[in-house]
């Protein structure tokens, strides 16, 4: 892919394929669209162990070990962007569900108890 395909020239901006397949998807299924917002590396993870209790990168990453510092702070400012989650600067930056990720958390449970009982 060579950095045109990346680059709008209507909107001159830059942006991913995943950002305009993400915009394409909103405009025909509000099933796939919310699927994608969840979608990713430790999305969900993230959302559950915020459920449980805000918490600083530092704390999420404990939680989930075996997820880099890296792979979770793309995640955090995505699920940040699509409002999911919010932070606060005070002494130190801290995480917190906003009202539509605290929606979404029994769905995610809900999801993983289905999955549970299929495999069990």
């Amino acid at each position: 892919m060579s950095q045109s395909d990346n680059f709008d020239t209507a909107d001159r901006t830059w942006s991913t394929i995943q950002e305009r397949n993400r915009g394409n998807l909103h405009g025909w299924c509000d099933l796939a669209a919310g699927l994608q917002t969840v979608s990713g590396q430790w999305k969900a993870s993230i959302l559950i162990v915020l459920s449980e209790k805000d918490s600083g990168l530092p704390d999420i990453q404990r939680r989930l070990e075996f997820a880099s510092r890296r792979v979770l702070v793309r995640a955090m400012r995505e699920l940040e962007k699509d409002g999911l989650v919010s932070r606060s600067a005070q002494v130190a930056t801290g995480y917190s569900l906003t009202r539509d990720g605290l929606a979404l958390v029994p769905i995610l449970r809900h999801l993983a108890d289905w999955n549970a009982a299929r495999a069990g």
